[in-house]
């Protein structure tokens, strides 16, 4: 059975490749994005194979993307976001008003409550929402899980399309430095020292349920060694790719999952809710941009209602400012965590105090 599983994730892995090389050389837009989320839907639905992929290995892709992004907070480039800070705390603030706006409609369409439809509506800290909803009597734990996941079907699919359509905007942000390879700059042994520091703070992160630590670990640790050390580097392109099939095959998994439980009135709802929600953020963000002169695609990608290792990749492959869109979502991370969550469970508290003494 063990020995079962492991050559259908290798006919997976094998799959994945071979789509997302075909893509690549068809000059496919995310190919290493893509064509693994096509390999598990070909996987699962078609060769009917049981996969179970390894929870951990999708984990190291999903580090290796916080080491890149992690990789680009120079020096330079973290004092320019100094001065981008009034338009980051806009941004959110607009991106979670707008999702409270459509939580109400979504209530009317799906015909849940007003506890089910806010957590199933606002973007990021999915960990967090679930929470909340297993704590709330009156909150349907299964129609916020399911609509919160299925996010990532709209996110991959129309983020990329939008932001390709500007992606050349002529407004966009200083070009970004082209550093070496990280297999040209590094030694041995400070690759290890890298790797260390790194399972050091993913170890205290993972201890107080710190949530996003697979990125945001990577993250703190080379930003730390860019402004020690100033030695700067990129992941080599083969290592990049890499990462982007082990992690979006686990994607890929979920929405072929996600493909066979959206059905009836709560399929319509979450197509509704986000389509607009993504649609929303984007004319938001277009009037934004009129005011702050600020590239159009690079506010979009950090306005955008999707999880930050997804956004990351479509900003890597549009030539996008990394740093900046990674500061966006690590802001909103934290703002959701901090403010958002506890203010949204105190007033759920109080309603279902109501509810009770009915």
């Amino acid at each position: 059975m063990v020995r079962r599983i492991w050559l259908n994730n290798l006919i997976l892995l094998t799959t994945a490749i071979i789509v997302s090389l075909i893509l690549y050389f068809a000059h496919v837009l995310l190919p290493f994005m893509f064509g693994p989320i096509i390999a598990a839907i070909i996987v699962v639905k078609f060769l009917k194979l049981n996969i179970k992929w390894p929870f951990w290995f999708s984990q190291v892709g999903l580090i290796l993307l916080g080491v890149q992004i992690g990789s680009t907070f120079t020096t330079e480039v973290i004092n320019d976001i100094k001065d981008d800070w009034t338009t980051i705390i806009i941004v959110t603030v607009l991106l979670i008003a707008l999702s409270l706006i459509i939580a109400y409609f979504f209530k009317k369409i799906a015909r849940v409550n007003t506890e089910t439809a806010i957590l199933s509506v606002i973007p990021g800290a999915l960990s967090q929402m679930l929470i909340m909803a297993e704590e709330n009597k009156r909150a349907n734990i299964l129609v916020v899980s399911l609509t919160q996941t299925s996010r990532v079907i709209f996110v991959v699919i129309l983020v990329p399309l939008i932001s390709y359509l500007f992606s050349s905007d002529q407004t966009a942000t200083q070009s970004i430095s082209h550093a070496k390879p990280l297999t040209q700059v590094l030694h041995f042994p400070e690759i290890i020292l890298i790797i260390m520091a790194i399972a050091l703070v993913y170890f205290i992160m993972a201890k107080i349920n710190f949530p996003t630590k697979q990125l945001l670990a990577p993250i703190l640790v080379l930003i730390s060694w860019n402004l020690v050390t100033h030695i700067t580097f990129t992941l080599d392109n083969y290592i990049l790719a890499s990462a982007q099939v082990i992690y979006m095959i686990r994607i890929g998994l979920q929405i072929a999952q996600l493909l066979g439980d959206l059905k009836g009135r709560i399929a319509i709802a979450i197509i509704y809710q986000n389509v607009l929600l993504i649609i929303s953020a984007f004319i938001m963000v277009y009037f934004v941009h009129l005011f702050t002169n600020d590239s159009i695609n690079e506010l979009f990608l950090g306005g955008a209602p999707g999880g930050m290792s997804q956004i990351v990749i479509v900003a890597i492959a549009t030539g996008a400012d990394v740093a900046m869109i990674s500061s966006f979502h690590i802001f909103r991370i934290f703002f959701i965590l901090f403010i958002v969550a506890p203010i949204i469970s105190y007033l759920l508290k109080l309603s279902l105090k109501r509810y009770d003494k009915k």
